[in-house]
């Protein structure tokens, strides 16, 4: 690997005297004088050193050891500003989208640095001495071209040029020099946990193929830490025989594109085309209980506080199974005539345009939005943090009736360039949805906002409410408010469906008097 056009080396100049900053016990020193408490300047201050590193001309070794004592600082930066970027939605505020530029900045500036390094140490035949400090500089290089990959996940917004091809070239350049299971600690100071180029391929690669378009920002990162103890059970050939040769996914290594799935049967035969197989992947997850996260649905587990990597929301594990099967993520192909729709975001929202069509409502609680395609709404919005993966939406025709509506809940989101402007699919629940109130039996509270719809599928109609609550379970009885009717429900078949939204299958009891006025 001789270039990289995403990774481009600074010009760089001969200043012995500035070498001394960057000496161990020198570079030490900085750091501990960095202002901790105000991470903002660190950042900043970080930044500039490691762009004087990179513009400087210094031993290899030297270079190497520097990048080694700065790393657990890095490391601890790109944490800070990933977590100011996990907001309520989309689009992202202003302040949001300056942090991950100054994060994609940063990522890129430090991956440089140990791409000097690994360009030097490959300029000439790699001797078993030198192989164990080229090992290292792979291994760094690939895992920060991966965490921008990972950063532009985060954010859904397309991976820049370059980056893929260079991800791959790293790697055929450890298996031609046969180093590429070869392991290196991940810290300096710890080194019972090591990592290898094969382990940070197969991460990024699995990642890329779970379509995080589909994961909300908080799921992003715990999907990336979970998938670090499947990639040994990923399968990867220059060919599979057979029937396993039709609906695989493939990595072209020579282009620069992410792995993708195919069910072609014919595929080139050379080393740069790789194929993926997650028999044994799947096979482990099929044994949920290991990796199940009891204590939490998918959409419910939405505080800060820390998880286990090796466990997973059951909805979240069903969802990576589906997408390493080749399923791909659709939303429903509802929009074929290609017009606008009017959409109205949230539970509350909805309600009042149902029980309340005002003007005034229609016209703040309703987005027009246009048809991108026949299964993906677009919308330039003017105001930040509005949708996200599992946002109920309700839609309607401009046409239409306000009280004519869909619903449906958001699946995959995408960013285009224009970073105010969102793209989304929609899983429907239902053609037709109404206003409904409930109260629980004690009556201490006040009625509470509900959404209603019934089903119909080779049998008697089943009816499902839409509720805002934690409380409730499987065999609670509630009072509900329907029209000018108040009868008692009992719930069933508890469902965690959106951020903060959960679903029961809602049946009617009979009571010894007539329904009674609201």
């Amino acid at each position: 690997m001789k270039n990289s056009f995403y990774l481009v080396i600074p010009v760089q100049r001969d200043l012995p005297e500035r070498l001394r900053l960057f000496e161990p016990k020198s570079l030490q020193h900085w750091l501990s004088e960095l202002p901790v408490t105000n991470p903002g300047l660190s950042t900043r201050l970080f930044f500039d050193l490691l762009k004087e590193l990179n513009g400087l001309t210094m031993a290899t070794q030297f270079r190497l050891d520097a990048l080694e004592i700065l790393r657990l600082s890095y490391l601890g930066i790109e944490e800070f500003l990933r977590s100011k970027l996990i907001t309520q939605g989309f689009p992202q505020n202003e302040e949001a989208l300056k942090v991950f530029n100054l994060l994609i900045t940063l990522q890129k500036e430090f991956t440089i640095g140990y791409w000097i390094t690994l360009k030097e140490q490959t300029k000439r035949d790699v001797s078993w001495f030198q192989g164990k400090h080229v090992v290292l500089s792979l291994q760094r290089t690939i895992s920060g071209l991966c965490q921008i990959v990972l950063s532009h996940f985060l954010m859904v917004m397309p991976v820049p040029d370059w980056v893929w091809i260079d991800i791959h070239s790293i790697y055929r350049l450890s298996v031609k020099i046969k180093k590429e299971t070869s392991k290196v600690p991940r810290l300096q100071r710890d080194l019972g946990k090591t990592v290898s180029v094969d382990d940070c391929y197969r991460q990024i690669l699995m990642m890329s193929l779970a379509q995080p378009a589909g994961l909300t920002q908080k799921e992003v990162l715990p999907v990336f830490d979970f998938i670090e103890q499947l990639t040994p059970y990923l399968i990867v050939d220059t060919k599979l025989a057979g029937d396993q040769a039709k609906n695989q996914f493939i990595v072209l290594t020579d282009e620069d594109l992410g792995p993708q799935f195919s069910s072609e049967s014919k595929y080139r035969t050379d080393s740069s085309c790789l194929y993926l197989g997650f028999e044994k992947v799947n096979k482990i997850l099929f044994q949920k209980d290991k990796f199940v996260n009891k204590d939490h649905a998918r959409f419910s587990a939405i505080t800060a506080e820390k998880v286990p990597k090796n466990k997973l929301p059951i909805e979240l594990l069903d969802y990576l199974s589906l997408r390493w099967q080749g399923i791909e993520l659709k939303g429903y192909a509802l929009f074929s005539d290609r017009l606008d729709r009017c959409i109205c975001i949230g539970l509350d929202n909805t309600h009042d345009l149902l029980s309340e069509p005002s003007d005034a409502n229609i016209q703040s609680l309703e987005y027009r939005v246009q048809s991108a395609s026949e299964r993906s709404l677009a919308c330039d919005f003017e105001n930040t943090e509005l949708i996200s993966i599992g946002s109920l939406v309700s839609i309607r025709k401009p046409d239409a009736p306000v009280n004519k509506r869909s619903l449906g809940i958001v699946n995959k989101i995408t960013i285009t360039k224009s970073t105010s402007k969102v793209s989304f699919e929609i899983e429907l629940l239902a053609i037709q949805v109404y206003a409904v109130f409930y109260q629980p039996l004690d009556h201490l509270t006040p009625p509470v906002r509900a959404l209603i719809y019934g089903v119909k599928d080779n049998g008697p109609e089943k009816s499902y409410i839409i509720i805002e609550s934690y409380n409730l379970k499987d065999g609670d009885i509630v009072r509900m408010f329907m029209n000018k009717n108040t009868f008692p429900i009992i719930l069933r078949g508890r469902k965690n469906i959106g951020l903060g939204y959960w679903q029961f299958e809602c049946r009617r009891l009979e009571e010894g008097s007539r329904p009674q006025n609201k």
